[in-house]
């Protein structure tokens, strides 16, 4: 939601409407000169909205993607193969533009697989894959780093405050992959930022490192069911995990359309998804998809096999952008498998 007083735009994340954040800084006398030709710039990010549906089956992981209701100039929640064995998806601040200043607009979504890239050493038909070393980063860290270095310029432009709760992040990351001798694993990397007041109601804006959250595998003991995600957090539907409990009439006829169908639903409820098959599972989001998005909303659906990739099940109307160049790289850091261990 944006807010204007005295000419200046101001903007809420927390709004469940809030599809676009919009900074028109407005130049005052007493401000540095440097400041001024910022001040006089426009930045405008556009929002991926919506809800991102993942399920881990016996052979595949799906996700779904479902636009949200925003405004207008928000987008879907893009599906983006970074490459043949990954999935990454953006929510948030994802298309940033400054009107009338000639630059193009630049989508972190199609930057991130270019960026995202880490030169491999050729192996040896049958060689194994070499084994994890805990003290480096995992691809994960460095995808969620490559992520961060895209995003530092953009946000840098932001001279205004934001209204944001501390907790809030203005892009979120979610990656999906097969990891040798691991299995399948699903994260989230959320990018807070940080503040600083300069002068005159002039503010260094700056990202902060992501925080990393693995969403699959679970615990051990917990349920391996539906994993859904939403941008904004706050959403007027009910998951669909919850609405096949409550047994959604729509729903239950799609569930009882096939015994094989049925039986794969039954599965996820009983927190075994990793139990089913991936074919009868996607007959169901098929059918599904159209009811959780209702009229006129985008949807797409796409399947990550461990043996052949990437492949779209639902292709989305408007076709993932071409990939950006993107920035430099950073150095090392501590690694998270020590951390972190399959259920």
């Amino acid at each position: 939601m944006l807010h204007q007083k005295s000419g200046v735009l101001r903007l809420t994340l927390r709004a469940p409407l809030g599809a676009a954040l919009a900074l028109i800084i407005a130049a005052t006398s007493s401000a540095p000169v440097a400041s001024q030709e910022e001040r006089s710039q426009e930045v405008v990010a556009n929002l991926a909205a919506g809800r991102v549906l993942f399920c881990v089956t016996r052979d595949a992981i799906l996700v779904a993607s479902v636009e949200g209701a925003a405004e207008p100039g928000s987008q879907p929640p893009t599906i983006m193969p970074i490459n043949a064995g990954r999935i990454a998806i953006v929510l948030g601040a994802n298309e940033w533009s400054s009107p009338g200043s000639g630059q193009k607009v630049y989508r972190l979504d199609a930057a991130l697989p270019q960026a995202a890239i880490r030169p491999q050493a050729p192996r040896q038909p049958g060689e194994p894959p070499p084994s994890v070393d805990p003290s480096q980063p995992t691809e994960i860290e460095n995808i969620g780093i490559a992520m961060l270095e895209i995003l530092r310029p953009q946000v840098a432009q932001i001279h205004h405050k934001l209204d944001l709760a501390p907790d809030e992040p203005l892009v979120e990351l979610l990656v999906a992959d097969y990891v040798a001798n691991y299995g399948p694993e699903i994260w989230s990397m959320q990018y807070r930022v940080r503040q600083q007041l300069l002068t005159n109601d002039f503010w260094d804006t700056r990202p902060l490192r992501p925080s990393y959250v693995q969403l699959y595998p679970p615990e051990k003991g917990k349920p391996r069911t539906f994993i859904e995600v939403s941008y904004p957090g706050q959403q007027k539907q009910p998951a669909l995990i919850d609405q096949l409990n409550g047994h959604d009439p729509q729903l239950d006829r799609i569930t009882s359309a096939s015994p094989q169908t049925a039986q794969a639903v039954a599965a996820v409820l009983a927190g075994s998804s990793n139990k089913t098959a991936a074919a009868p599972m996607v007959d169901f989001l098929r059918a599904a998809l159209p009811i959780l998005a209702g009229n006129n909303s985008k949807i797409s659906l796409a399947k990550l096999d461990e043996a052949r990739g990437f492949q779209w099940l639902l292709a989305p109307a408007e076709p993932p952008p071409p990939p950006a160049k993107t920035g430099p790289e950073e150095p090392a850091r501590p690694s998270l498998r020590k951390y972190t261990q399959p259920g």
